[in-house]
């Protein structure tokens, strides 16, 4: 490659330069009518609820899929009029169990598989949602919702499966009696909040059973997980079929909105959000330091010296 035969102050004070020049056009391209809404993060239920019900949805209508899993959010920022104000992701703080967090659980799946929109052949009728308790000291439940239009479109959630055999045992039994009958249409299953994030969860013998009957076949269409990385509250956000994105509150003030920080096309480890949150402090210290060294005569005239130096 050919060498720019320039002085090296003079070239890196340059570039300095082309980068400001540019820096406007990036930020007006980056927020241009072309690009992709800004997704929002929930604020209360009905945001949940409404987010949801559009992403099963589209992924059972539009994609064909019946076997879902969806995490939703049961945090102090969701349910900060309830008296307790508990945090009930575990990950943020939440002492409970179980049990504690299935009664908030409960009637915000009755409420979602109400809102899920599954054909608009009604006839003014409404869904009717019935609860069958799996196991009580798990915080377990089995809904089912009743459509109006006909048991194709009923719909069946399980609550808060873990990664004891029954659980296994119980989901083979609903796919065989419900969502996937052999000579029947697919109806949506799905599980929610469960408690597995991958293959250890079940460690060495049932990780390799459960890749294939859990998370090979259910995708995640819906998540919301909440936790604390590097001092601060960070959410991320997956609604089918976008990527995951990533927020951070406002330390300051966090009745702002968080923002959006990156996304990821797989649900990001604890290295890819630390790394992002990292990058995220040096750009904001260079926006804090940056207007002050532009305006600086000091900094001028010290970098004129050492151009000065460099070429006597």
């Amino acid at each position: 490659p050919r060498e720019l035969n320039m002085p090296q102050p003079i070239a890196r004070v340059q570039l300095f330069l082309f980068a400001l020049s540019t820096a406007d056009h990036v930020s007006a391209f980056s927020s241009s009518p072309q690009s992709p809404p800004t997704p929002i993060l929930p604020k209360n239920p009905d945001d949940v609820i409404r987010q949801a019900a559009n992403s099963i949805s589209k992924a059972y209508i539009q994609d064909g899929m019946n076997l879902q899993t969806i995490r939703l959010p049961l945090s102090e920022s969701i349910y900060a009029d309830k008296e307790e104000g508990f945090v009930a992701d575990r990950a943020i703080g939440w002492q409970g169990g179980p049990q504690e967090t299935y009664r908030y659980l409960s009637p915000l799946v009755s409420n979602l598989l109400k809102n899920i929109r599954m054909t608009d052949n009604t006839g003014g009728l409404t869904v009717k949602v019935s609860e069958q308790v799996l196991l009580d000291f798990d915080g377990s439940a089995l809904q089912t919702s009743e459509h109006p239009a006909g048991p194709l479109y009923d719909i069946q959630a399980m609550l808060q499966p873990n990664t004891d055999g029954y659980y296994l045992k119980t989901i083979k039994a609903v796919e065989e009696q419900f969502s996937n009958t052999d000579g029947k249409s697919k109806r949506l299953f799905l599980l929610v909040n469960p408690a597995w994030r991958d293959k250890s969860s079940w460690g060495f013998f049932g990780g390799k059973k459960a890749q294939e009957l859990i998370l090979d076949r259910y995708t995640t269409t819906y998540a919301v997980d909440q936790f604390v990385v590097r001092g601060r509250k960070v959410s991320l956000l997956k609604c089918w079929s976008d990527d995951w994105v990533l927020f951070v509150e406002n330390n300051k003030d966090p009745s702002m909105p968080a923002s959006m920080v990156g996304s990821f096309g797989d649900r990001p480890e604890y290295k890819d959000i630390d790394s992002a949150l990292a990058k995220l402090a040096n750009d904001w210290l260079l926006a804090l330091l940056l207007p002050t060294w532009i305006g600086s005569a000091s900094v001028w005239h010290t970098v004129l010296q050492c151009m000065w130096f460099d070429m006597g």
